[in-house]
């Protein structure tokens, strides 16, 4: 099997959704030989910031001198993103190797494995083989019923916890710090980011169930170098210390502070400097909360500075609370759409929430949009959406780089 005909046979496992549950997950690794705690494990769930402290915790870890496993969602470019060993991504070749093998077994079964069970499973079993001496695993959806809630962890952390996918989590912080916390195990030693007073009481409540312990990071630490802008990224890096030295205490803080310094984690406030003399940055915020981190950075680095926003979100968002904070950095708004499998909302939906004094305009795709965008050599910021992100980094990267869409 080729990497192409494993991952057209992976992505058609989306089409039947997301669905919420361990009973295939747990066969599957059962299947496979991934069960059980056969490798170290670092759990991180949460709702902002997850992927940022995995790429941390895993930096950290390798200049530590551990051989590092990574499992994130979802990728930006490539699905091989998603899978990393010393921070590199796993090769197609392994990808359709390892998709082969759980195609055979699964392909009689009643029950058929979703595209993020087959993904976790083929991750887990990847670190295994390869003799990882610690894996840092981020939830995709929630925690509680999530694939990745299948592993037992060394140590759990959760991100801040804030209003995202409600229409799956629950509508409330409480409901959603509920499924956050179900990551939580008996005896497993928790640390989380600062948390508000709602979303911290369910925790130490999870907590006190399961009898283990639970340390929150409230203050942020001072960094001479740290790689990821914006003072999220240094709550973030903080909290990942805080992680890792839970996890090994032996750790110093010489380690802890050159792998902050040496983190890549694309998409994040990631500045494409022009010859003309302006930026062009791009940012996943695609909720409130990272929507009002990019305002941050964006005057902490830009100051009054304002810049032609490209603009594009998933229907199922709640538009008013991105569009408006980055309204406050936009001088003229293009929505775009990127090529992705979800739904995206309309040119009509978004201008509802723009205020009148934002030109606005629309681009059919991202490349166009770009272009146009660069016409004023103004700063240019492309944020809303991660599909929006991978396809701009993609065209910014100028490589021949073969763009992977994915719903999930």
């Amino acid at each position: 099997m080729e990497y192409e005909e494993a991952k057209e046979w992976l992505y058609g496992r989306q089409e039947s959704g997301i669905k919420l549950g361990l009973d295939n997950i747990i066969k599957l690794l059962k299947a496979i030989g991934a069960d059980g705690a056969r490798i170290p494990i670092i759990h991180v769930a949460g709702t902002n910031g997850k992927g940022s402290t995995c790429a941390f915790i895993d930096s950290i870890l390798q200049h530590s001198g551990y051989k590092t496993g990574l499992f994130t969602s979802p990728h930006l470019i490539s699905f091989c993103e998603r899978i990393r060993i010393n921070g590199k991504p796993i090769t197609k070749i392994e990808i359709a190797k390892r998709i082969k093998i759980i195609k055979d077994l699964v392909n009689k079964w009643d029950k058929e494995p979703t595209f993020f069970e087959i993904t976790t499973a083929l991750a887990l079993k990847f670190f295994i083989d390869e003799k990882v001496d610690v894996a840092t695993i981020e939830v995709g959806l929630g925690g509680r019923l999530d694939s990745t809630n299948a592993v037992q962890p060394t140590v759990c952390v959760i991100t801040p916890i804030s209003l995202d996918h409600q229409h799956i989590l629950g509508n409330s912080i409480a409901k959603i710090a509920r499924e956050k916390a179900g990551i939580i195990k008996s005896g497993k030693p928790v640390i989380s980011a600062h948390q508000s007073i709602e979303a911290k009481a369910i925790l130490e409540s999870r907590c006190n169930e399961v009898n283990t312990s639970i340390d929150f990071v409230d203050d942020t630490l001072t960094f001479e170098r740290i790689s990821l802008k914006g003072k999220h990224q240094k709550a973030n890096a903080s909290l990942a210390i805080a992680a890792v030295k839970k996890f090994s205490p032996s750790i110093n803080n010489k380690n802890c502070f050159e792998g902050v310094a040496k983190t890549v984690w694309r998409g994040r406030f990631e500045q494409y400097h022009q010859r003309e003399g302006f930026d062009i940055v791009v940012d996943g915020a695609h909720n409130k909360e990272g929507a009002q981190a990019l305002v941050s950075t964006w005057n902490e680095i830009y100051g009054e500075n304002k810049a032609t926003v490209i603009f594009a979100s998933a229907a199922n968002k709640d538009l008013e609370s991105i569009i408006v904070p980055i309204g406050k950095v936009a001088s003229r708004l293009i929505v775009t759409k990127p090529k992705t499998p979800r739904e995206l909302a309309s040119y009509n939906e978004v201008i509802n929430h723009v205020s009148k004094n934002i030109q606005v305009e629309r681009e059919d795709s991202v490349l166009k949009a770009i272009e146009v965008a660069k016409e004023s050599k103004k700063n240019v910021l492309i944020a809303g959406s991660l599909f929006l992100v991978a396809e701009a980094l993609a065209i910014l990267d100028g490589k021949s780089q073969n763009f992977e869409p994915s719903d999930q």
